[in-house]
């Protein structure tokens, strides 16, 4: 694939960074109240509507309000509004007062917490509602036509909560995971459940790996897919016997570990699921699986796959099932590559094998190509692979494409799009030319009421002469001839990237309008750059990656003499955070580090985490080998925190299995038992990411305070050689 060079930003004119005369910047509080999309959208079967569910967050009523919408495709770029199909509220306070639930209109039948819609016919829409007392989920349909529809009508009540709804109106048939025992239907898990409420004592006990994964523990039930018959009589649905298991039959302990795809016909399922086994710690392999929808027994279609399966998806015409496969079976960050599998004589081709990306998802645009998404270069892409040849044909290159879905019309597609400076949207793509029509305005206010800055591409050299790319934003009002601090931005992962994408988590226009020159850059272990700068970090962690980021750090000083080198600050999270205790063993480059759910030890992190096939990867072996534990302890940032001076702000979530929170407070403690100012920020109720609105917005306060805090003033010695504090610490 050809790569166009990235831009380096010597000096732009002020007025490029001028606010608007009614903008102004953009807060925390901007980005915790946007309005997102909420769960999958739903096209209905004509292709003249969609459904989805958006949510928005008051940070002065504490609340969460969400909304079911039914949005017309014949109305650009929303010219009336969406039909409200549901809605509610709820009070998202750990402790509410009594009395502040939902509060229900006399009256009223649109006042209920939905989710999960699905069309089962192209003016019948239905949704779930799961009740949080009795943990029981109900469909519901309604009819719509034009800006008129019915009341909601209960189709069934599922005795366990249900997700991943899905309908397929050729076979009447309604699909949904549910988490159930072993060989147990779903009124027998209700009943297994209502029998484990009884127990006296809280015990959970274990005999193989996995205990717990990302944010939970590992329990008996597993997320398994089913199936129910509906049949249509005056407009209204009703179920045509029980829902049944379609994998319960399935030797061992199969988990559907994502969303399933119906087949045209609505006969069979594909889904992904690891193969029964106790080996789900430290291995990636996962298979793709076909079931039928009467419950015959699900069956692996490409048994000898090694790594990873992902993304399967059907041929128009159901004798295909295209797919991403990894080989390396313990390598999460392993390049997926493109199968294709004939269902009649069940033999697999490869596509576009030599094609140096990892694509992320698949479609079918016609029966000679297929549509794939792509990290490259710091934008996700959208391009036609042709099966036969591997052509590549980009459709979108700019900003980021997010999740793809098939249309009705052969002729397009739907994609979420965002980018740095443009929050995330609908949009319909033609697969022929990638002309892209906007469906949804969720937040028009962002860009117009409220600036943001747009990003710039900037590229360095790094270790081994690697190009290093990244991406530079400027605060509003920017003027060359000021001195500004920094803010540089490390990535988790590590095998990740920054791609010009909107995110409510790390959005990197938060540190921009907070004053901050605000760069980020991917270092080697990046995705998007070809598989072997991907491998590059491996066995490296605090090697090449940290010479590159300080390479490049500065090369921008050098290049942006804006830049006040005596106020700089790095902030990371995951690997990120890794990095930063890394940085702070080997530079005083920095006035003040954040430190989100970092590694402070190699070692305990292997003991602790749920992924072993992760640090055996890394550090290539387990710790109790001799060769290997000479990786993790050359590697570990806790050796070196005798060297550590530079403030810090850490934090940690209880619930975060991957980085459990005794590597946070391992990095308080190593920092202020020594003096060195720090502070702990810490999450009882968060994972790996901090998600509730509310922490979000204290999480956003603590971070910027701290990094304003230790920049407000320059340093005193304000003469001293530009790259003194650049000298890498051995």
């Amino acid at each position: 694939m050809t790569i166009l060079p990235g831009r380096v930003l010597r000096a732009l004119p002020a007025a490029a960074f001028v606010l608007g005369a009614l903008a102004r910047p953009f807060t925390p509080e901007d980005l915790v109240e946007t309005t997102r999309l909420s769960g999958n959208v739903a096209v209905s079967p004509d292709g003249t509507s969609i459904a989805y569910k958006q949510t928005r967050y008051s940070i002065d009523k504490k609340r969460q309000f969400s909304k079911l919408l039914v949005h017309s495709l014949d109305d650009h770029e929303q010219a009336s509004a969406p039909m409200v199909i549901t809605e509610f509220s709820h009070d998202v306070r750990p402790s509410p007062p009594t009395g502040s639930g939902e509060e229900e209109s006399s009256g009223s039948s649109r006042r209920m917490d939905a989710s999960e819609p699905v069309w089962l016919s192209s003016d019948t829409l239905g949704f779930i509602t799961t009740d949080a007392k009795s943990h029981t989920s109900t469909l519901y349909s309604v009819r719509t036509s034009g800006k008129h529809k019915s009341k909601p009508h209960a189709v069934f009540t599922a005795p366990v909560p249900i997700s991943d709804v899905q309908y397929n109106e050729k076979s009447g048939i309604l699909a949904f995971t549910a988490q159930v025992y072993k060989n147990s239907s779903l009124e027998e898990t209700a009943k297994l459940d209502a029998k484990e409420q009884e127990r006296a004592d809280t015990a959970m006990v274990y005999d193989e790996l996995w205990v717990r994964h990302w944010d939970t523990f590992v329990t008996d039930k597993l997320p398994q897919i089913h199936t129910l018959k509906l049949v249509s009589k005056s407009h209204k649905f009703k179920p045509h016997g029980m829902p049944q298991n379609i994998i319960r039959n399935t030797e061992g302990r199969l988990e559907a570990s994502s969303s399933f795809v119906f087949s045209p016909n609505g006969r069979q399922v594909a889904f992904v699921a690891k193969r029964p086994g106790t080996d789900y710690a430290w291995r990636t392999t996962s298979y793709v699986y076909v079931a039928d929808v009467d419950g015959s027994v699900a069956v692996p279609i490409n048994p000898d796959g090694g790594g990873a399966s992902a993304s399967p998806t059907f041929s128009a015409d159901g004798s295909r099932i295209a797919y991403l496969q990894m080989n390396a079976p313990a390598y999460e960050a392993d390049r997926n590559q493109i199968k294709v599998y004939n269902v009649k004589d069940k033999s697999t081709v490869d596509v576009a094998a030599d094609w140096d990306r990892s694509p992320s998802e698949l479609l079918w645009a016609d029966d000679n190509t297929l549509l794939a998404t792509y990290n490259e270069y710091g934008r996700n892409k959208l391009a036609k692979v042709d099966i036969a040849t591997g052509t590549l044909t980009p459709l979108v290159s700019d900003h980021s494409i997010g999740s793809m879905q098939q249309m009705p019309a052969q002729n397009e597609i739907m994609v979420s799009y965002s980018a740095f400076d443009l929050p995330t949207d609908l949009y319909r793509v033609s697969i022929e030319d990638g002309q892209m029509t906007r469906i949804t305005r969720m937040n028009p206010q962002l860009g117009t009421d409220v600036y943001l800055s747009p990003s710039e591409d900037v590229e360095f050299t790094g270790a081994d002469d690697d190009t290093i790319h990244g991406f530079i934003l400027h605060p509003p009002n920017f003027d060359p001839e000021q001195k500004y601090p920094l803010a540089y931005v490390i990535h988790g992962g590590p095998q990740s990237s920054f791609t010009d994408s909107w995110s409510t988590r790390w959005n990197l226009n938060i540190f921009a309008a907070a004053g901050f020159v605000t760069v980020a850059m991917d270092f080697q272990g990046s995705t998007g750059y070809g598989q072997n700068f991907t491998d590059a970090i491996r066995n490296q962690w605090g090697g090449k990656p940290f010479e590159s980021l300080m390479l490049s750090l500065e090369q921008l000083l050098d290049s942006h003499p804006y830049i006040d080198q005596n106020r700089l600050t790095a902030l990371g999270a995951s690997y990120g955070g890794y990095q930063i205790n890394w940085i702070n063993a080997h530079t005083t480059a920095f006035k003040a580090l954040v430190n989100h759910d970092g590694m402070f030890s190699t070692i305990s992190t292997y003991y602790s985490t749920d992924e072993l096939y992760f640090p055996e990867t890394e550090f290539e072996g387990v710790p109790f080998d001799k060769e290997a534990r000479e990786n993790y302890e050359r590697w570990s940032p806790e050796r070196n925190v005798r060297n550590w001076k530079t403030p810090t702000l850490v934090i940690h979530s209880e619930k975060d299995y991957r980085l459990v929170v005794s590597e946070g407070l391992s990095t308080f403690t190593a920092l202020r038992r020594q003096g060195v100012p720090a502070r702990f920020l810490y999450y009882p109720d968060e994972n790996h990411w901090v998600l509730k609105p509310a922490n979000s917005l204290r999480w956003h306060h603590e971070v910027l305070s701290w990094i304003t805090r230790w920049t407000r003033q320059p340093n005193s010695d304000s003469t001293a050689d530009s790259h003194a504090n650049f000298i890498i610490q051995q």
